[in-house]
C-alpha cells in the first residue's frame, strides 16, 4: 500500500501522541506514584469488604477459633481494627461467640459476627443474598461455606426462618384454606345480615324487607321465578339469579340434586325446598345443533361438541347417545347426564 508523503506524516503524529499519552500514565501510575491504582469494585462489593479490611483479603485469622485464642492471650477481649487505606480506622470488639434466634436472611453483619462466624463468612452471607439466595429452612444454613458440625449444631437450635421465606408446606395450605373459608363464610353471613335486616327508619330503607317462607314449601325448579326463590330461607339474590341462569344453561332441571353443579350453592341444605314436576324445557337436537350451541351446554363445553362435530361428520347421523361411547370425554355418568337434554 502507497502513502502520499503527506499523509505519511499525518500517521507519524498520530502515532507520536498516542506514545506520548501512554508514556504519561505509565510514568505516573508506576514511577511518581506507585501502588496508588486500585481496582475498580461496585458499592456492594466495597460495603461488604469492609468487614475484613483489618486483616485483608483471604486471611482466615477472623475465624472463632482464632478470636477465641486472641481472647484467651488479651485477658478474654480482643479488638479487630477495620478501615480502608485513605479513610480512619474504626474498632470492633469481639467477645466470646454469642448463641442467640436469628433469621440468616435478615441478620446484619454484626449480628452474625456476634453469632461467631467469621469475616469471610459474613461476607459470603451477603453476597449471596445481594445475589437473591434465601435459606428457607435451618438445614440450609449448612451451606455456608467453612461451616463446622460445631458451630452448625450450636446455631440450629436458634434459626428462626421468617414465614415469608418458608416453603408452603401441608400445614400453610390448611390455614390459607381455613382462613379464605371463614372470610368468604364472614362475608356470606354479612351480605344475608344486610339483605334481612329491617331498619326502623322507613324513610331511609332503600329495599323492603323481604318476607320469608315459616314453613318449608316445595317449589318447582323448571317454573319458580327469582321473587319466589328469593323467599326461602338462606336464599338472596344472589343465589336465586344463579339457580335461574342454571336452569337456563340446562334447558331445564331434571332431578333436585342438579341443584349441588351450583358454584357455592348449599344444596344439601335447601334442597328439601324444591322438586321437579315440570319436565326439561329445552332439548339440544345432537345432529342439527353448531358446535357453539352444544359447547354452551354445561354437560358438553367445547372439547365434546368439537369431538361430536367430528363424528357427524365422519360417520354420519347420530341415532343415539350410545353411538359417542369411544369418543373422548364420554364415559357412561356424563351420558346418563345428558339423556334428558337431547333430541335426534
Amino acid at each position: 500500500m502507497h502513502f502520499h508523503r503527506t499523509d505519511r506524516r499525518a500517521l507519524l503524529y498520530l502515532i507520536t501522541i498516542i506514545v506520548a499519552l501512554w508514556g504519561g500514565v505509565l510514568i505516573e501510575r508506576y514511577v511518581l506514584h506507585p501502588g496508588s491504582s486500585s481496582a475498580l469494585m461496585t458499592l456492594d462489593e466495597a460495603a461488604m469488604d469492609t468487614l475484613d479490611a483489618s486483616q485483608g483479603r483471604g486471611r482466615d485469622d477472623a475465624s472463632p477459633s482464632f478470636l477465641l485464642a486472641r481472647n484467651g492471650a488479651n485477658g478474654g477481649q480482643a479488638s479487630a481494627s477495620s478501615g480502608v487505606s485513605g479513610s480512619s480506622a474504626s474498632s470492633v470488639t469481639v467477645t466470646t461467640p454469642e448463641t442467640f434466634p436469628f433469621d440468616p436472611n435478615t441478620a446484619d453483619s454484626l449480628t452474625l459476627r456476634r453469632l461467631g462466624l467469621a469475616e469471610w463468612q459474613v461476607r459470603n452471607i451477603l453476597k449471596y443474598r445481594a445475589r437473591g439466595g434465601r435459606y428457607h429452612e435451618p438445614s440450609d444454613f449448612k451451606r455456608v461455606y467453612g461451616m463446622t458440625p460445631e458451630v452448625y449444631e450450636r446455631l440450629a437450635p436458634v434459626i428462626r426462618i421468617d414465614k415469608r421465606y418458608r416453603y408452603y408446606g401441608e400445614a400453610d395450605f390448611e390455614e390459607d384454606k381455613a382462613r379464605r373459608k371463614a372470610r368468604r363464610e364472614g362475608g356470606a353471613e354479612a351480605r344475608e345480615q344486610r339483605e334481612g335486616a329491617s331498619r326502623s327508619d322507613s324513610a331511609v330503607q332503600r329495599f323492603p324487607h323481604q318476607e320469608k317462607f315459616r314453613e318449608v314449601v316445595q317449589l318447582d325448579l323448571n317454573t319458580i321465578d327469582t321473587a319466589t326463590l328469593k323467599k326461602v330461607p338462606g336464599i338472596a339474590s344472589g343465589r336465586a339469579r344463579q339457580i335461574i341462569r342454571y336452569r337456563e344453561r340446562l334447558g331445564g332441571f331434571a332431578s333436585t340434586e342438579q341443584l349441588a353443579e351450583i358454584s357455592n350453592f348449599p344444596a344439601a341444605e335447601l334442597e328439601e325446598w324444591f322438586k321437579v314436576e315440570t319436565g326439561v324445557t329445552r332439548r339440544l337436537n345432537i345432529n342439527s345443533a353448531s358446535v357453539k350451541e352444544l359447547a354452551r351446554h354445561p354437560y358438553i363445553g367445547l372439547a365434546r361438541a368439537r369431538a361430536i362435530d367430528d363424528y357427524r361428520h365422519q360417520q354420519g347421523r347420530i341415532r343415539s347417545l350410545d353411538d359417542l361411547q369411544l369418543l373422548p370425554g364420554f364415559d357412561a355418568e356424563v351420558i346418563r347426564k345428558l339423556r334428558p337434554y337431547i333430541e335426534y
